[in-house]
């Protein structure tokens, strides 16, 4: 997912506020940037630099700024140090998937967890239609095959479970309203107000402003807002409805009903890694990591996401408990 806010109030947010907020998103971005390459970007460029001569001693991953892609960077970690001498660092960022692959480029980093339909719609700008259009498969072998071409970056296979888009409602509302399907919502869209996360409004092909063709619906008024304070809206009536991750434990918690994208507009976010290539090589990490591919149910990641969001377990300690639990790692 993909994936990654500004609060607002009320009023609708128009054309020139959404230009403010991009212009701040994007400086914000900047400056995540900077923060990260000044606190490490040396030893990591490095790394890079070492892979090329098979020589691979530290890896640098990345984190998005929410739960799941932390812990299962703690994962990777804890594998990759259990099988080889190669120490991890696990970067914490404040960015989303786009700065992610600039890190990745830049040699400031050399892995980070992604989702395929997110490298698809940003760096690949690809479209989710024509012959892409339902078909998960396709969309997976070309992220594969072009990461690589363009980018000299390995994409894994799917660690098993895929983390969409959802337009949420309370389960209330899903009620009262007889709603299973964004299509059972959209004749009521006009009087919703709408939360999203900082990037979705301004999403190219699977944004808010596709998302509304596709439906032939259109929101009274969309805020973005971080995604800690999302749930809190939806629950105390400030917005009406929310795109969430489907992944979300608070979902389960908040018993906040996903509705289903009964005409496919979301491509698929299956959860892959995406690293230097020669990194890969150098330290056989498609072999390191293989017992990850397909071991994490969308059940399992939720429930893990739960864990750390809302039982405040330590992101670290679930990872390992996984890893145990499926039998990847001795206690």
């Amino acid at each position: 997912m993909a994936r990654n806010g500004v609060g607002g109030h009320r009023n609708p947010v128009g054309g020139e506020e959404l230009k403010r907020r991009n212009r701040v998103l994007q400086a914000a971005g900047v400056l995540a940037m900077a923060t990260v390459l000044a606190s490490g970007c040396g030893a990591s460029a490095k790394g890079n630099e070492a892979a090329k001569t098979g020589q691979v001693s530290e890896i640098t991953i990345a984190a998005q700024d929410f739960s799941e892609p932390l812990i299962d960077d703690y994962m990777v970690k804890e594998l990759i140090e259990a099988k080889t001498p190669i120490r991890v660092t696990v970067k914490k960022t404040s960015g989303a998937s786009g700065l992610m692959h600039s890190m990745l480029q830049q040699g400031d980093i050399q892995m980070y967890l992604g989702y395929d339909g997110t490298e698809f719609t940003g760096p690949l700008k690809q479209s989710y239609t024509g012959a892409f259009a339902g078909n998960p498969d396709k969309v997976a072998q070309y992220v594969k095959d072009q990461e690589m071409k363009q980018f000299h970056a390995w994409v894994s296979p799917s660690l098993g479970y895929e983390d969409t888009y959802a337009l949420a409602v309370t389960e209330q509302t899903a009620q009262k309203l007889h709603l299973k399907t964004v299509s059972d919502a959209a004749p009521h869209a006009k009087d919703w107000v709408l939360a999203t996360d900082s990037t979705f409004q301004a999403r190219q092909g699977d944004g808010l402003t596709g998302f509304e063709q596709a439906y032939g619906m259109k929101f009274k008024s969309a805020k973005a807002m971080s995604y800690d304070m999302m749930y809190p809206a939806l629950q105390k009536g400030a917005v009406d409805a929310a795109v969430v991750y489907s992944t979300d434990g608070r979902l389960k918690k908040l018993h906040e009903v996903p509705l289903e994208d009964d005409k496919h507009f979301f491509p698929p976010y299956h959860a892959v890694l995406i690293a230097d290539a020669n990194t890969v090589q150098a330290a056989h990490l498609d072999e390191v990591l293989a017992p990850l591919w397909g071991a994490i149910t969308t059940e399992d990641q939720t429930e893990m996401n739960y864990e750390v969001d809302v039982l405040k377990k330590d992101p670290e300690e679930v990872a390992h408990a996984f890893l145990v639990k499926k039998g990847l790692l001795k206690e």
